[in-house]
Formats: C-alpha cells, structure tokens, sequence
C-alpha cells in the first residue's frame, strides 16, 4: 500500500498577510473567519504589525456606523446605527449621550447633563472594537453649566491613527462662562491621569456650542452659538476666536476639505454653501473661500424637503447633522428624517427616520485578541467577535 501524499508546504506567513491584506475592510467579518481557522492563521492576524501594516494597505479608515443621540423617555441614549457590516456588541449607550469620536473612540456625558446643570460630572472615552471603558474624571473646578464641547484624540507619538487600540489618548473640553464673557479649554492625558491649566480667551460672542469639534493637524476647532469658532492649538495650548463664512451657524458643520484643510458647510434656503479655509504666510486661517454650491432639491430624493404632513408640500428647513472627518461624507437632515451624501460621488442615503444629530464612526475593523486567545485552538472561545457583525453579507 503507498503512503499518503505528504501535506503540501506551509504558506509563508509573508504571503498569508497579503491575502489577508486583501481582505476588504468593509467586509469585517472575513478577518474574524479567517481567525478562526487555525492557531497560525490567528497569530498573525492577532498581531500589532498586521494592524499597522493593513492600515497602510487601505489607508483610510472605513466609515462603520454613526452614533445618534436619541431623545426618548424616560431617559435619552446614544444608539450606533451601522452603515457597512460592523456593529459593536454593545450597539446602545443608554443614559449616556456621545460627544465626539476620533481615532477608534467614542467620547460619551452623562445623557442629564444639560437638565441637572451639574457643575461636574464624568466622561468616558470607548473603544467600541475592544469595548475599553476608560472614565475621564472631570475637575470641581471647571463649570460645564453653561455649555461645552469636547474632543477625543490618540496622542502616541509617530502613530498614523490607523489602528490607536489600546495607545494613550487626551481629551479636550471647550467651556464658556457667560457671566465674564469667557470660553476657556483643558486638556486631559490618558498617560498621567491630570489635566492641563485653563487657557481663556474673552469675548462677548464667546458662547460654546455642543457639536463635535474638527482636528485639522494640531488644531482643534469648537464651534460657538454664533458667528464664531474656537481655535485650540495642541502643542501650545492657545485659545483664540475665528470669525465664520455665514451669519448664522445654526445649520451647518465645521468640515476638512479633501485637502485635510479647515472648512465649513453652511446651508442657505435650499442650498448646500461649502466654504474652505485661506490661510496665510504662517498657515493661520486669515479667511474664507467659496468652494461649492450644491442644490439640495437636485441631490436628495423628489420631496425630500417637503413636509408630508401638509398637502402645500410646505418646505422642511434642512441642516447638516453630522460630518466624517477626513472623508468626503457629510449628514444632511431635516425634521422628518436624516441622509448621508457622499459628495464626491453624489451618492445619498437615507439612514435615519427622525431628526438627530450625528457623530460618525471611523477605523479598521480588526479583530483584538489576547495573548491567551491568540494561542487558543478553540472557537468557543473566538466565537463571540461574530456578535460585533449581525448585519454581515453572507
């Protein structure tokens, strides 16, 4: 009798990384099966460098989902609606409502913040891949009482912001205090557990607004209820007040601009006004250029801005809900419902049923094991990352 034929030869994990590279991200569930295949297979896609390495493949984190804060008794809650197969397992944040994200993480308050007034609470900052849980701490000393904003950001030092899991991170709080006429920041790092000294700038109209805030290189920028936004630079921690395209904010977004620049989109009547940034000899934005106009009635749906409930089709006032930074996606919405328009293609569609504002969600979808489960040989123990893709493509 012949002996069976030998196995053939194992792939070289080189060569068993470009087929994974390949694999595409808004297909996450294919990483997670190959996984699970075998123990070799798992080391490799366990380990840190094909974390790097398959970000640099792809380059640019894939927009997974927003979060939306939902106003529901009796209490609000922030709900993560998917836009491509990946759904963290805890998709719902009840009593919290999100702040910001950036980087992989998900910045959250207190759902009562703004009805208790309270002079101080505590943040928290989630990686919905690893479902890291990190409470921010906030100091007695700063009043949120009347407003805030805050920003989220990885802080490892040469990261490319492809894969930040498990990396340092800082927190950013904008603040006003109406009664002298200041907004003020802080900054906190993840890394010494303290926050910064206060940095102020007085001004009349110096009234922060609760959006996401846009990073633009080391600059974070807050919007104001008025005809201003807040200008935070990060490695110097000055504060100081730039002046808007429009009269009036209350419907548009601070934006990047295909370049990674500063822009803002505004809408008047029916159309959407994209404006970017001028800068001048010291690249400080000394002003601001008309970029595009786009015609809402021709980009969403026929009715899109019609109110169903009255038979004039009378005009529903559309406002940008939501912005992917360093995409080309924004969020336009109206009363009745909320859209998402890729405008480079043009595409829209329609992801909400109500009005919410909205706080995208970007990174690769990567499955995080530890030392332990990289060496497992049992699904059992691998199995539960399928409940992060319930809405996977078979």
């Amino acid at each position: 009798m012949e002996p069976p034929p030998a196995p053939p030869p194992a792939l070289l994990d080189e060569l068993l990384e470009e087929v994974f590279f390949r694999l595409p991200p808004d297909e996450p569930a294919h990483l997670v099966r190959a996984s699970l295949v075998c123990r070799p297979w798992r080391r490799i896609i366990a380990d840190h460098g094909f974390r790097r390495r398959y970000g640099e493949f792809h380059r640019t984190p894939l927009l997974l989902g927003f979060f939306a804060n939902l106003a529901r008794k009796p209490q609000s809650q922030a709900v993560f609606v998917p836009t491509s197969a990946f759904c963290p397992a805890e998709a719902n944040r009840p009593q919290w409502i999100v702040i910001d994200c950036r980087h992989g993480r998900a910045l959250f308050a207190p759902y009562d913040w703004k009805h208790s007034r309270a002079a101080s609470f505590d943040l928290v900052v989630w990686d919905p891949m690893t479902g890291d849980w990190h409470p921010v701490p906030l100091p007695e000393s700063l009043d949120l009482s009347m407003g805030f904003s805050a920003a989220v950001l990885c802080t490892a030092g040469g990261c490319d912001h492809r894969g930040c899991q498990g990396r340092p991170f800082c927190v950013a709080v904008a603040f006003s205090r109406r009664q002298v006429n200041r907004a003020s920041t802080c900054l906190y790092s993840s890394e010494t557990g303290e926050w910064s000294e206060l940095t102020s700038v007085h001004h009349a109209d110096a009234l922060v607004k609760n959006t996401p805030s846009i990073l633009v290189g080391d600059e974070l920028y807050f919007s104001c209820t008025t005809r201003h936004i807040f200008k935070y630079q990060l490695n110097s921690l000055c504060l100081s007040l730039l002046e808007l395209p429009l009269a009036s904010q209350d419907n548009g977004r601070l934006i990047t601009m295909e370049d990674g620049g500063l822009g803002y989109a505004g809408i008047d009547g029916t159309d959407l006004i994209l404006f970017s940034g001028e800068t001048g000899a010291g690249g400080e934005t000394v002003g601001w250029a008309q970029h595009r106009v786009i015609d809402l009635n021709s980009l969403l749906p026929d009715g899109a801005l019609s109110d169903p409930a009255f038979a004039g089709g009378r005009l529903l006032n559309p406002r940008v809900n939501g912005f992917a930074e360093g995409t080309q996606v924004i969020f336009v919405g109206t009363s009745v419902c909320v859209y998402m328009v890729e405008l480079a293609s043009g595409r829209v569609t329609k992801v909400l049923d109500h009005d919410a504002d909205v706080v995208p969600y970007m990174s690769f979808c990567i499955p995080v094991f530890s030392a332990m489960e990289a060496a497992s040989s049992s699904r059992r123990k691998l199995s539960w990352y399928f409940k992060c893709m319930p809405n996977s493509r078979r």
